[in-house]
């Protein structure tokens, strides 16, 4: 069996970005082929492999494989910010069910009602291009002002980058320059996190959070923990989904016109069916602990591969009809793998419904029906899988 055969493009093309499902049609049907290759990299890309990879806990993992505690002494003295991560980044149980329950009353607070001006625009005739970072500041400044954070504009664009720079640290163990800079990215992330938590205003939900994680007798870096996965994650993950969110809503114009009709079908349904179709997660590094088998195909420890995402939401072989956008779709946790699956469940889904429950009826209510996007006008940038982002997705407005 060849394991992994060549991709016939590039991982990083724009159009397989876009739109993959071209170059991997047959190879969801090849029973002598476990993944593709593309720039060096190994990527499993079917549903039912994903599933397998994620449960395969004891033996693949985003960390490398267990080293001694010599090993572990010198990585936390190269990378501090991480080893202090793997202390206290949601490791107390108590902390964690804490952030659970101020998560929920942050999601009761979440609107993005003051926001309007960034969709207001579109009302207007006209080619609309400027938009875009003001949509991508939308996820974090509306949580950061659910629990009180100070933030500005810059602060926003700076822990975007700290964010994929930790990301693509995930991916590129070995390289130096790369740990370095995630590293680097999460210390500030914790620096910014441990301020807010230090100094949070009386009457804001970060202060209430403070406040119980010390009655509760837990450390304050478990409760800081808590704050920076909130902090590093959304960045990266619902502000690269808003505009792919946008494009699907403007090329799926047929079927979002039940929306506008009815608002009220805007559901947790809804919203996976359109994270289903595409969103931020590329692909994710696998590291492999001890030798197992997949797909009949040999693994080895040491050895290092990817899930490739949109590959795994579009397996026909899984979906009825998987280019379609199909409201029609009910998910549960254990048929899709939008935010995780397996023993895992992404901390952030309740966020990212709830987000986007409030993005989408926002765009419905301001972008014309007549709105168009022509996709040669669409760009892609990012020298990375983490970071393949649309940096230019310009909106056509008709004259009435």
């Amino acid at each position: 069996m060849n394991a992994f055969v060549p991709l016939e493009t590039s991982i990083f093309a724009p159009d397989f970005t876009l739109d993959p499902y071209p170059w991997l049609e047959d190879l969801y049907y090849r029973d002598d082929v476990l993944g593709f290759s593309s720039e060096g990299m190994n990527f499993c890309f079917r549903y039912q492999d994903c599933r397998d990879l994620i449960s395969a806990h004891k033996n693949v993992s985003r960390e490398p494989p267990d080293t001694s505690d010599s090993d572990m002494a010198a990585f936390a003295e190269k990378y501090p910010a991480r080893a202090w991560g793997f202390q206290y980044l949601l490791t107390d149980m108590k902390a964690k069910a804490i952030l659970a329950r101020f998560i929920q009353e942050m999601l009761n607070r979440i609107s993005l009602e003051q926001f309007k001006s960034v969709f207001q625009s579109f009302e207007k005739p006209g080619v609309h291009s400027e938009y875009l970072r003001d949509l991508s500041h939308l996820p974090m400044k509306s949580i950061m002002q659910a629990w009180g954070f100070r933030y500005d504009d810059k602060l926003i664009d700076d822990h975007y980058e700290y964010s994929v720079a930790l990301v693509k640290s995930f991916d590129n163990y070995g390289e130096d320059s790369l740990m370095a800079a995630g590293d680097a990215g999460m210390a500030e992330n914790i620096r910014y996190c441990r301020e807010q938590f230090n100094s949070a205003e009386p009457g804001t939900l970060l202060h209430d959070f403070a406040r119980e994680i010390r009655a509760s007798g837990i450390e304050d870096d478990y409760g800081v923990g808590c704050l920076v996965s909130l902090v590093q994650s959304t960045p990266n993950t619902l502000s690269i989904s808003n505009t792919l969110m946008l494009r699907n809503m403007l090329r799926y114009r047929d079927k979002v016109s039940v929306l506008r009709e009815d608002p009220s079908l805007v559901c947790a349904d809804v919203i996976t069916e359109f994270l289903r179709r595409d969103n931020h997660v590329k692909a994710l590094a696998r590291q492999v602990h001890d030798d197992f088998k997949l797909r009949g195909s040999a693994l080895r420890r040491g050895d290092s591969l990817y899930i490739f995402y949109p590959g795994v939401n579009l397996d026909p072989t899984h979906w009825d009809n998987p280019l379609e956008l199909s409201f029609d779709r009910q998910f549960t946790h254990d048929n899709h793998n939008i935010f995780g699956g397996s023993r895992y469940s992404c901390i952030g889904s309740r966020i990212a419904l709830k987000y986007f429950s409030e993005l989408v009826p926002l765009i419905l209510e301001y972008l014309p029906v007549t709105a168009e996007v022509s996709s040669e006008d669409i760009r892609v940038e990012g020298d990375w899988i983490t970071e393949r982002v649309i940096t230019n997705l310009p909106i056509l407005v008709p004259e009435h």
